[in-house]
């Protein structure tokens, strides 16, 4: 009798166990596209997702090639929440140059997910046919219901084998840029 009840609780004890390694560890890792994409986002100068004082980020993502003559793109949400109800959604094309692969950050939007509506926080750049694309793809992403975590500290370690761009620079200002001086007055003297 002995034997079994001391069976019994290492078992007990082993399903405890890997019930909480399964908790700690069972989130999927980022794919590869993915991770870099969110690495473009934190390292840009644009500063797209600001990390200070965040251990992780939330993330998802929806591959795209169909929409746009075959180009690939990939749409990637950063989550402010973990309830996954607001975030940004950037559009990101991904291209090969001179055999890196290169991410460029083409456009981005702040929304909130609310009893399945969508709002956006202001109407993203390329009018009413982009805010349908961004809606779209945001109603695919949050019924996959895929999410990834990733750290921010590896996020932020330096990378050689792709690049990061932006493509629009010309169209808004930088989130971290400091303002521009204002030209002094002539001198009347």
């Amino acid at each position: 009798m002995d034997g079994t009840k001391t069976m019994r609780r290492n078992l007990l004890l082993l399903l405890l166990l890997t019930s909480f390694s399964i908790a700690l560890y069972g989130q999927e890792r980022a794919p590869s596209a993915l991770f870099e994409a969110a690495q473009c986002l934190v390292t840009d100068p644009h500063h797209w997702v600001d990390v200070k004082g965040l251990k992780e980020l939330n993330l998802a993502y929806l591959p795209e090639s169909k929409s746009f003559g075959g180009e690939k793109y990939i749409y990637v949400i950063v989550y402010s929440s973990p309830k996954h109800e607001d975030g940004s959604i950037f559009d990101i094309r991904l291209k090969d140059d001179d055999h890196k692969r290169v991410y460029s950050i083409e456009n981005d939007a702040s929304f909130t997910y609310v009893n399945k509506e969508i709002k956006f926080d202001e109407p993203p750049l390329g009018g009413t046919w982009r805010e349908n694309q961004l809606t779209t793809s945001i109603r695919l992403i949050q019924k996959r219901k895929k999410w990834y975590e990733a750290q921010v500290k590896q996020l932020l370690k330096p990378y050689t084998h792709f690049r990061c761009e932006t493509n629009v620079e010309d169209m808004a200002p930088a989130k971290a840029a400091a303002p521009a001086a204002t030209p002094a007055a002539p001198s009347t003297k």
